[in-house]
């Protein structure tokens, strides 16, 4: 917002009633009327006034211990927010940190219908040698790190027939590819050393809120160089950086 808007008349009373939101929102628990009016410094009779019509159009809620939270209409206008919210763009700082922090190049990938998992983006290594990816190119689904992150998570039924389409092409076997899926499930990460003779890869998945994989963030370097063991400091990092996008996406870790 520039200098001009900040200064321009507006309407008091929604910036009353927004401050007075957020408020609450600040809180775990429902709060009594007395506790909103010492947060928000106003007096009860002004405040009632204020809480009334907010829980008339559902932005707060009253329980029948008359203690006030925030509503469903509320509630929904963010989770509409957070799908308009472009991954590329979020992303971007998620990514710039993680690439300057360890000296390698990190990409991202989202699913594109009846593609698979497609590089929308990446943040070169600044290394004398380093590894590119080629924005726009396909991850395949049974053979390398970012692949097996959407297979694993990713709708089943957007991704069955391209494994097995894979699996007759590449000569995958079954057994080595299930157990992989299984190992991702418990590590949270998938890693590989052998999709590119000499290229090491390491992918862990990003959610959004609802609890679906929106995309999956990829560091790839030399092998032999690169760390992706479960203890390493790249492993650690990614997992972190995977977790601190999720949480900016709304997705909640128990």
């Amino acid at each position: 917002m520039s200098i001009e808007e900040t200064h321009k008349k507006g309407i008091q009373s929604i910036e009353v009633g927004f401050s007075i939101l957020k408020e609450i929102s600040n809180t775990e628990e429902p709060l009594t009327i007395t506790e909103i009016s010492k947060l928000c410094n106003m007096p009860k009779s002004q405040l009632y006034r204020y809480l009334i019509s907010l829980c008339r159009i559902g932005f707060l809620e009253k329980s029948e211990d008359l203690r006030y939270s925030l509503g469903s209409e509320l509630t929904l206008i963010g989770l509409r927010g957070m799908e308009k919210v472009d991954i590329r763009i979020k992303a971007l700082p998620y990514i710039k940190k993680l690439n300057e922090l360890l000296d390698e190049t990190v990409s991202l990938a989202i699913w594109v219908e009846n593609e698979g998992p497609i590089f929308i983006s990446w943040e070169e290594s600044k290394k004398p040698i380093n590894v590119n990816v080629r924005v726009g190119s396909v991850a395949p689904l049974t053979t390398s790190a970012t692949g097996t992150i959407f297979a694993t998570y990713y709708h089943p039924e957007k991704t069955k027939n391209i494994i097995k389409n894979e699996i007759e092409k590449y000569s995958v076997n079954v057994d080595e590819f299930n157990q992989t899926i299984e190992n991702i499930k418990k590590m949270n990460f998938s890693y590989t050393t052998s999709y590119i003779p000499g290229i090491a890869a390491i992918s862990a998945p990003v959610f959004d809120q609802k609890n679906e994989l929106v995309a999956a963030i990829c560091v790839i370097g030399l092998s032999g160089v690169l760390d992706i063991s479960p203890d390493s400091q790249v492993t650690k990092e990614v997992l972190k950086t995977a977790r601190e996008l999720s949480s900016s996406l709304g997705y909640v870790y128990l």
